[in-house]
């Protein structure tokens, strides 16, 4: 190969890599602050005090915050529900079916940290598990919609982020 042959491809790869976009392996602390901001927003919509919390993909807690007067099992609630849809790479709400009596994982609601109700959702990006949010103040459906809620406002202002690795249609 002729070494004017390898420049032009190396310009090539330099060209299409400039053009891909980014893989992001990790969420910054300016996109925690965004995921809170708009939690937040859909919280008031709700009308209810939340916790928050973000966990990255080694389920270590980046970002935390309650709202005046949330419930005080909230604070421990919406770190389990973000850790364990990390450690689990799935949302909470759908391990609950999973562990009721006769499920193939009956028992692991028992395990330290678990959390079963709904709220807690992993961040994927172009399939690659950044973290997870967890929410928790509300009825299982309104923690499980204003997580939702909240990943859907941050993908249309930011970058995508789904709770799937393959997300459905309706989450982009």
């Amino acid at each position: 190969m002729s070494e004017q042959s390898t420049s032009l491809d190396n310009w090539i790869t330099s060209a299409i890599t400039r053009q891909l976009p980014e893989r992001r392996l990790s969420l910054s602390l300016e996109d925690a602050v965004a995921l809170g901001g708009y939690a937040c927003l859909e919280a008031q919509a709700f009308d209810i005090p939340i916790v928050f919390s973000l966990v990255d993909a080694c389920g270590h807690q980046r970002y935390f915050f309650s709202q005046d007067n949330a419930l005080l099992v909230s604070h421990s609630l919406a770190f389990q529900k973000a850790w364990t849809a990390v450690a689990l790479k799935m949302a909470t709400h759908e391990l609950t079916p999973l562990v009721q009596p006769g499920a193939e994982l009956y028992g692991l609601q028992h395990e330290k940290g678990i959390c079963c109700f709904g709220g807690g959702v992993p961040c994927w990006s172009r399939g690659a598990l950044v973290g997870a949010i967890g929410i928790s103040g509300g009825s299982v459906e309104q923690d499980l919609a204003i997580a939702r809620n909240t990943l859907r406002r941050f993908s249309s202002e930011h970058f995508i982020l789904t709770s799937r690795k393959q997300p459905d249609i309706s989450e982009l």
